[in-house]
């Protein structure tokens, strides 16, 4: 009898090695999921508070995966900012995923387009973070994606689970702690995947002080001062780079057994 083909051994279409690697990624990120189940369920639960359709909650939570700027989009709604207040503060807030992307830039180079959008909708700063860590162990970019792939949709997976549970569980929840606490846990939450760059924990620091100390300012200003003031505080702060490990980008290697 002759070896099953690998096309047999795939499971979903998805070979072994594929698994293996996709595996490799949700227990890299796994440690950091409590976090995000935790999270959704504040954003969930601030929905509910602030009278916004749970179904449009549920949408945003899918298609947009920006929690700080959505919490931060609320607090204006429930304040009755002006839009532009809301929408900027939101821009500020997401400003950061534009050095994800410069970061990110040789680590996706060699993936085909539709990897590129899909995984690019994933990224969030735990994603973004752990697949920088880990990318110079996948020279080969096809087991390289999959890793990401690995730790980056289940990630989102347990936010939106755990917004749809504060959503549900939300009119249980005091409303005395809702903008107290969630607030500044937006910048508590983008806080912990990087907690080796100094910058960034100086700068989510910053934000978190000036959130909790201008609580009292209108429409919700508190928040787009603290985004502010991290951002330019964190910019005097030097940052120590680590040596080696240049991140492969070249893709010419690949595993024979890992397919698409």
């Amino acid at each position: 009898m002759t070896d099953a083909s690998p096309a047999r051994r795939s499971t979903f279409g998805i070979a072994p090695q594929q698994w293996a690697d996709a595996w490799d990624g949700l227990r890299s990120i796994a440690p950091l999921m409590p976090g995000s189940a935790l999270f959704g369920m504040a954003f969930g639960a601030l929905i509910r508070v602030a009278g916004i359709d749970p179904w449009v909650g549920t949408y945003a939570t899918v298609t947009v995966v920006a929690g700080a700027s959505q919490i931060a989009i609320i607090e204006a709604i429930r304040s009755h900012a002006p839009a532009v207040i809301a929408v900027v503060t939101a821009l500020v807030i997401n400003a950061r995923f534009a050095l994800y992307s410069a970061a990110l830039a040789p680590v996706f180079a060699a993936f085909p387009t539709r990897w590129k959008l899909g995984l690019a909708h994933l990224m969030t700063d735990q994603a973004a973070v752990v697949a920088l860590q880990h990318a110079d162990r996948y020279p080969d970019p096809v087991r390289r994606r999959w890793f990401i792939v690995g730790g980056a949709l289940p990630f989102v997976v347990v936010w939106v689970i755990g917004s749809v549970a504060g959503i549900v569980l939300g009119p249980v929840i005091p409303d005395a702690w809702q903008i107290g606490f969630i607030v500044p846990l937006m910048f508590l939450a983008v806080l912990v995947p990087g907690l080796r760059d100094a910058p960034g924990v100086v700068a989510v620091a910053v934000s978190t002080l000036v959130v909790v100390l201008a609580k009292d300012l209108p429409w919700g200003l508190n928040v787009l001062a603290g985004a502010l003031a991290g951002i330019a505080v964190g910019s005097f702060v030097p940052s120590r780079r680590r040596s080696g490990g240049a991140v492969p980008d070249d893709g010419l290697a690949h595993d024979a057994g890992a397919g698409e």
